[in-house]
């Protein structure tokens, strides 16, 4: 049977860290593409090495206004069609 998140492409906000890197880690042998999304780019690039499964790093704040916008704009101008949104990202 094949897997729901096999040939998707998932985003995932706060990746670098906590509950949105360990989903990333649970979703990466699923056969999902995934986009990872955080403020901290080197938390990204290195959890991004670690991962069997394609992958797009975004380094981008999610927390001032319109910021959401330029996220969509950013995934967009790549070429890139998100699936399915796992949004973790935190504040404070």
């Amino acid at each position: 049977m094949r897997e729901f998140y096999t040939d998707r492409t998932i985003l995932i906000t706060g990746a670098s860290s906590g509950i949105g890197r360990e989903m990333a880690r649970q979703l990466s042998p699923k056969g999902a593409k995934l986009i990872l999304v955080a403020r901290r780019e080197a938390e990204l690039e290195a959890l991004e090495a670690s991962l069997d499964a394609e992958t797009v790093v975004i380094a981008h704040d999610l927390a001032p206004p319109g910021a959401a916008r330029i996220l969509a704009d950013m995934v967009r101008q790549r070429g890139e069609t998100v699936d399915v949104l796992v949004n973790n990202a935190g504040f404070g």
